[in-house]
């Protein structure tokens, strides 16, 4: 078995691959990163370090690469290839698939009837469909039915943490494409997707309706994951996990995730106790010592995660719709905001966020931004006046 993996940084190399390859596949990574394919050819194996206390090496192998610049020969792979994957970031997923097309469309030139299932492992919302109007754009109408019957576009749940390497780590271990990850390695699938027969291994895990574990991963995992390193960045921290083990902090996190699982328990009738075990899962991981993920690298791209559907306003929105007042997710927002160093805040919110004047969430969030301003360097105050808004919020309970 063959399966095409597209893109060898860290999630393809230290996630997918790796776990394509455990399950028994070749495989083939594509990437366009000439001196990294030449070390994947020329050592044919790497190891894929799991950071905890004590330490395990796994060594992925039965492993190669083909250069994405070389177009045919990556049409070649996909033509025979009996899984395909890509992790290649959200921004390049769409310059990939005129070649992704083309390697289809050889495919069913020699038999029309071979499906191919596609595992989209990227950090976006509704990539399938994003993916199927671009394979769409570069294939004559002809393949088209042809394309809707035997391809399957397969989203996935991206749960891993792989942090980029860190230079003041010191390891046993001295490799050349040696990838450092979490012990969590479950791969939540589309189960609806799939056109062939899925995977059996018990770190693939099928399910439908998919888009929950979408959502429980944008708007609880990414979303609380950002708001621990904003507020890390606001303590002057360096690490993830040093910032996750602050109480404030940790209380202020899991205040935002407990208002988007309770919006996604009321949305998808899921029982809140599996959320909260998975809340608490993450909490624990969010300290890890070991992997020595960086505050800055996570609170990277305010703007980005910003925008009105993605972890932040997004996760607010989604419990506005289900009747739940956020407060803790408000002022996450504003925290997002404060980092921009924007002067026209106003302006951002209505413009990128699509969050308006006239809603009782701007309000919120202006408040909290200003309470920022005067408080930044005190955690305790901050979160006094989020329980606060939140006691306001709620009303008198019986």
């Amino acid at each position: 078995m063959k399966a095409i993996m597209y893109g060898a940084g860290s999630i393809g190399r230290g996630f997918i691959g790796a776990l394509l390859s455990e399950i028994g596949y070749e495989v083939v990574f594509i990437d366009v990163n000439d001196q990294l394919v030449d070390t994947i050819n020329q050592e044919k194996t790497y190891p894929q370090i799991i950071m905890k206390k004590e330490q395990e090496i796994h060594w992925i192998r039965n492993i190669r690469a083909v250069n994405g610049n070389d177009q045919n020969a990556v049409c070649d792979e996909i033509a025979d290839a009996d899984l395909l994957a890509t992790a290649v970031g959200a921004s390049v997923l769409e310059k990939i698939a005129p070649v992704i097309a083309q390697g289809l469309m050889k495919r069913w030139d020699k038999d029309p009837e071979n499906a191919l299932d596609l595992l989209i492992c990227e950090n976006l919302m509704d990539a399938d469909v994003l993916l199927r109007n671009w394979l769409r754009q570069a294939m004559p109408e002809k393949y088209q039915p042809v394309m809707e019957e035997k391809l399957g576009l397969v989203e996935t749940s991206i749960g891993r943490m792989v942090p980029p390497p860190d230079p003041d780590q010191i390891s046993d271990i001295q490799h050349p494409l040696a990838v450092r990850v979490e012990a969590y390695d479950y791969l939540p699938v589309d189960r609806a997707a799939f056109k062939n027969p899925i995977p059996d291994d018990p770190k693939i895990v099928p399910y439908e309706p998919f888009h929950y574990y979408l959502e429980r991963k944008l708007y609880i995992h990414n979303m609380a994951h950002v708001t621990t390193a904003f507020l890390g960045k606001l303590l002057h921290l360096t690490y993830i996990d040093e910032a996750a083990d602050n109480i404030y902090i940790r209380h202020i996190v899991q205040g935002c995730m407990t208002e988007s699982a309770l919006m996604l328990s009321r949305k998808y009738h899921i029982d809140f106790a599996e959320l909260q075990y998975h809340m608490d899962d993450l909490l624990y991981r969010f300290r890890n010592p070991y992997l020595k993920d960086t505050v800055k690298r996570v609170a990277r791209e305010p703007i980005r995660k910003l925008g009105p559907t993605d972890r932040l306003v997004g996760s607010a929105r989604s419990c506005e719709e289900q009747n739940i007042k956020p407060a803790y997710l408000s002022f996450a927002i504003a925290l997002a905001l404060y980092f921009l160093n924007d002067d026209n805040t106003e302006d951002f919110l209505e413009q990128i966020c699509f969050i308006h004047k006239n809603e009782p969430l701007f309000d919120r969030i202006m408040y909290f931004y200003h309470i920022i301003e005067q408080n930044k360097e005190s955690l305790p105050a901050i979160l006094h006046c989020i329980e606060e808004v939140q006691t306001d919020l709620r009303g008198e309970t019986i």
